[in-house]
């Protein structure tokens, strides 16, 4: 008895494309991977950025440092490579807003500092 081969296509090849598959979805897991850290950093660089500036704010507000409070938590954030959103601050609390930048977007974090409530 004879066997015949029926007419499928051949598989040869498939392995190589397979292996495109795989390395093109590590590849693309991966950016995602970067730019999510890079995003939670600069996030968080941020977040620093405005408690120091806040802190820096409250303590001038407060007479413990001579100047302008608003104009101290810039120079503050400034520092920490963010710019100053807003800030407003009393004698016994100090609430400011800075923002840096992240590719194409801007990340803000809020902080406060003065005395308890």
């Amino acid at each position: 008895m004879l066997c015949r081969r029926s007419p499928i296509r051949s598989e040869a090849g498939s392995g190589s494309t397979l292996a495109l598959a795989i390395i093109a979805a590590t590849a693309a897991l991966s950016l995602t991977l970067i730019t999510a850290i890079g995003a939670f950093a600069v996030h968080t660089r941020a977040s620093v950025a405005a408690d120091a500036a806040a802190l820096a704010a409250a303590d001038t507000a407060s007479g413990r440092l001579p100047g302008d409070p608003c104009g101290r938590a810039s120079l503050i954030a400034a520092a920490h490579d963010a710019s100053l959103a807003s800030c407003d601050s009393s004698r016994t609390e100090s609430v400011v807003t800075v923002t840096t930048e992240f590719g194409w977007f801007t990340v803000a974090a809020t902080a406060r500092a003065g005395l308890p409530r």
